[in-house]
């Protein structure tokens, strides 16, 4: 089973969640990076973050080498902005329909809220199969570095438990291919 992990990450909480996944589950890793950077948090700045989402605008985002429709499982990561989910994300799914796939959504934010991933899940990826989905509290911003590490090491465990019920349909659904083949 091919796995991928696709995210994206401005201040380094989504790709060290997504490096613990990639080096749990051995999958490959992909990142999306925008062409124009997010430059700081200032009141500003966020005006335009919040107009890119409320928008649903799509950022020019940078290739990268992997298509997502050559893999079983994708995990797709996002940070939280204002409620929603990287604009990057409208970029792709735009340009890549991925359906008939297993994926599982995962996210980092601030404050323990899922409505990031029920939105990606519910605007772009309706024809998947869902296998999860989980928030965690951005890893990297914690004041101990144990905290840091059983975050990681929280949702490396549930990616984990996703790949082993991913695995676990790939195999059924061959057996039911081979039952309609060879009549059984």
């Amino acid at each position: 089973m091919k796995k991928l992990v696709l995210y994206c990450s401005i201040d380094g909480n989504t790709d060290a969640v997504a490096r613990a996944i990639a080096k749990e589950v051995d999958a490959d890793l992909a990142r999306l990076v925008r062409v124009k950077r997010v430059k700081g948090f200032g009141f500003f700045n966020n005006l335009k973050l919040r107009s890119e989402v409320m928008r649903k605008k799509k950022p020019d985002i940078f290739p990268f080498k992997w298509d997502p429709r050559d893999y079983d499982l994708i995990y797709i990561g996002t940070p939280v902005w204002y409620d929603s989910y990287n604009p990057v994300y409208n970029t792709l799914f735009n340009v890549i329909k991925i359906y008939d796939r297993k994926i599982a959504l995962f996210s980092t934010g601030m404050n323990e809220e899922g409505k990031a991933l029920t939105k990606l899940s519910n605007d772009w990826l309706k024809e998947s199969v869902l296998l999860g989905t989980k928030h965690c509290i951005e890893p990297i911003w914690e004041d101990e570095e144990s905290q840091t590490e059983a975050i990681l090491a929280d949702m490396a465990s549930w990616a984990k438990g996703i790949a082993d019920t991913a695995e676990k349909m790939i195999e059924e659904e061959e057996l039911e291919r081979r039952k309609t083949i060879y009549k059984f």
